[in-house]
């Protein structure tokens, strides 16, 4: 009888945790709670004027670490609301009901953490709005200006989303560039897949030059194209650069970025390898 108990309640659990990841699978981790709270950080946005495509529905598209991602009705506005907290309650719930002793560290980490995320966001907007496609931010709380948006959630249910109480950004869709680029190799088009990627060198380059440092360096993952533009999609890990040990820090991250485009060619296109190595790795750069 007590074995048998003690089966019951395993299989109880397993159950548990099977519906956990079966219900994760299938909305991607999304939970409206994680992205809108009541806890309000103190950082300080520059007051924008709110542009039309804000006013139009969002469809879920993707999850990242730091962002929940919904492309616009337009097909051509991006809104990302920020991820305030992986697992757990939500801060302004903790804040309230749990005692300071036990909420302090988790708080000052979550703020920490959130500083710096909105930080890079309002990097990629005031100083780069062309090199990422970042073009509003609310990046902290507001009381009746923005109004409510439909905003559809992966299993395709609307809430309705009262923006004032949101932090988010609008950026402008752009194609992966994996996805950018595969079309180019699959037909033969070797010069404009090499010049596609010299003007993400180019774009990664000039951003170092411009004192602004990525941390995460992955860029067939982060780049893509906005029209003819080449761009970084990914936006949540900028720094202002302090003062480099390295002799030529831009070289350097060139050097690293072309890396990264030579092992993506050689996984995917390896008859197109020596080509690509030979027109972007610029011997100026070892």
């Amino acid at each position: 009888m007590k074995h048998s108990k003690l089966f019951k309640v395993f299989f109880f659990v397993l159950a548990l945790v099977a519906t956990e990841r079966f219900c994760r699978s299938q909305t991607d981790g999304f939970r409206l709670t994680k992205a809108i709270n009541s806890y309000s950080y103190s950082f300080k946005d520059r007051e924008q004027v709110t542009p039309q495509e804000v006013f139009q529905s969002f469809h879920f598209f993707g999850s990242g670490v730091q962002f929940y991602v919904f492309v616009g009705e337009d097909q051509k506005t991006i809104l990302k609301l920020f991820k305030h907290h992986h697992m757990g309650p939500s801060t302004g719930f903790i804040k309230k009901y749990l005692p300071d002793a036990l909420t302090k560290s988790i708080v000052q980490k979550r703020e920490k953490r959130m500083h710096h995320l909105f930080t890079s966001v309002a990097i990629a907007h005031n100083e780069l709005p062309q090199e990422t496609g970042v073009f509003y931010t609310h990046l902290s709380k507001t009381n009746n200006q923005l109004g409510t948006i439909p905003l559809y959630d992966p299993l395709g249910i609307c809430h309705q989303v009262d923006l004032d109480r949101a932090e988010f950004l609008l950026q402008k869709r752009a194609i992966p560039l994996a996805q950018y680029l595969d079309p180019l190799f699959k037909n033969g088009c070797i010069d404009q897949a090499i010049s596609a990627m010299k003007g993400i060198l180019t774009l990664i380059e000039c951003r170092s030059e411009m004192g602004i440092k990525k941390k995460d360096g992955k860029v067939c993952e982060n780049c893509g194209y906005i029209g003819p533009l080449p761009a970084e999609i990914d936006i949540g890990s900028y720094v202002i650069r302090s003062r480099s040990t390295c002799k030529n820090p831009h070289k350097k991250t060139r050097l690293k970025a072309t890396l990264g485009l030579l092992l993506w060619v050689k996984k995917h296109y390896p008859e197109n390898l020596k080509e690509c190595h030979e027109k972007l790795l610029d011997e100026n750069l070892l």
